[in-house]
């Protein structure tokens, strides 16, 4: 089960990210609505934030990562448009210890070079602005609904 929970007018959710970087740059996926974001997903219940990223990077990529390096916790607040509620997500960001060679990319995930993530829609938008600007805080907490 994943650790997302209703709370009145809001969700808390756990979560996980992957920074998979390759050799032409990070691998997003793009949702149907247009945006691009990096490989990740929720964290199941009685699971850890690596062995979730280990998981997600394996159901998403097919590549099995034997050490993955915590980068940061990003506490992203936003609102969920679709139920007008709060989103209150906690995101433990990891990145492989070695550039991936993946092998075939589903068709809805791309390689991206950090050069060009400058204009795009990348969320959570912390997070690309976080790789963008070199940031190594090991705790960054962004409101994006006020």
């Amino acid at each position: 089960m994943d650790l997302t929970i209703p709370i009145e007018n809001s969700f808390l959710t756990i979560r996980v990210a992957v920074l998979a970087r390759t050799k032409n740059g990070f691998v997003l996926e793009q949702s149907p609505k247009g945006y691009y974001y990096f490989i990740g997903g929720r964290v199941k219940i009685n699971e850890t934030s690596e062995e979730a990223a280990k998981r997600e990077l394996f159901e998403e990529t097919n590549v099995l990562a034997e050490n993955l390096i915590f980068k940061t916790t990003i506490e992203n607040f936003f609102k969920l448009e679709s139920e007008n509620k709060i989103v209150h997500e906690i995101c433990f960001v990891y990145v492989p210890e070695e550039e991936l060679v993946i092998k075939e990319l589903a068709h809805n995930r791309v390689e991206i070079p950090v050069t060009n993530f400058e204009n795009m829609d990348i969320r959570p938008k912390i997070l690309k602005d976080y790789i963008m600007s070199g940031d190594s805080r090991p705790h960054v907490i962004f409101k994006d609904f006020i």
